[in-house]
């Protein structure tokens, strides 16, 4: 990746998928069971990665992150990767890819992680850890991925979800509770919490909360659908604005609408410099 400018627009958070996915969308739903949790309805959002260019350049966003989903099935979960990866590849100035694996494969996850690493993934994720198992799971089961992740440098990017409010596809119970105890449990792991964090940055207020979330970073993934804009400067006042990195969700939200609505959040040119890109470069290790 080239140098970027000084104050990059980077979308931390957006979702592509190969063309086959649309295609065999009922087969997918049947073997996959995230895939049905989010796609199983005809009307769900399909985008590959030159309609995601085309929305960049039709927002102003200079970078934008291709995460993958928590994926159920191994052979979905590769071609997604694939595709992640190739997207990065096709505009390497552009895009960034994150790979996803189910943590409880063990070794097969592991090695999907490295050879995902090694053709030029940046993190791990996204997960869901509701589909996926992970929930009922023992938590030493997670380590091979998690330390793997850890020593690799890739940050892991996880899906959470409000113990309060209105129900949607993929909601699940990922609240702030249960990202709580990943985080004790695996302290020296660098975390991004989806659709902030189920709100766990607003418990940032208890000092030992705030403390125990010093390698956690929050998205703002589909906040429009959430959240009122100030939600930024919410999070930015409890967690620091530091640990927030704007997301737009695509195509589940538009980024154009997401950057419209980040516009509305009043903070700081300082804090909306960071919050829009700076976090997410110096997070990735992006040239700035």
């Amino acid at each position: 990746m080239t140098q970027l400018n000084p104050n990059p627009i980077i979308d931390s958070c957006t979702h592509v998928l190969p063309e086959s996915f649309a295609v065999n969308r009922e087969r997918l739903s049947r073997s996959d069971s995230t895939f049905r949790s989010l796609f199983v309805d005809p009307k769900a959002k399909f985008a590959g990665y030159n309609d995601l260019i085309t929305s960049m350049d039709e927002a102003g966003i200079d970078v934008s992150v291709c995460a993958g989903f928590g994926w159920t099935d191994p052979e979905v979960a590769r071609a997604s990767n694939d595709y992640n990866l190739e997207a990065a590849r096709s505009h390497p100035d552009r895009l960034v890819a994150f790979c996803s694996v189910n943590p409880l494969w063990g070794e097969d996850a592991v090695e999907e992680v490295k050879r995902c690493h090694a053709a030029g993934a940046k993190g791990i994720g996204e997960l869901h850890p509701n589909t996926q198992g992970i929930l009922d799971a023992d938590l030493a089961a997670l380590a091979p991925v998690f330390d793997t992740g850890k020593n690799l440098k890739m940050p892991i990017l996880m899906h959470a979800s409000e113990p309060v409010g209105h129900g949607y596809p993929g909601k699940g119970s990922v609240t702030p509770e249960l990202l709580m105890a990943l985080v004790i449990a695996f302290p020296n792991n660098t975390f991004i919490f989806s659709h902030f964090g189920g709100g766990l940055p607003f418990y940032g207020l208890m000092p030992e909360v705030k403390s125990a979330l010093k390698n956690v970073y929050f998205d703002s993934a589909a906040f429009p659908f959430l959240y009122r804009p100030e939600v930024f400067d919410v999070a930015a006042r409890s967690v620091g604005a530091e640990k927030i990195l704007f997301a737009s969700d695509y195509p589940l939200v538009s980024q154009k609408r997401a950057l419209d609505e980040f516009a509305k959040s009043g903070l700081p040119t300082d804090q909306t410099q960071m919050v829009q890109g700076a976090n997410t470069a110096k997070l990735l290790r992006m040239r700035i």
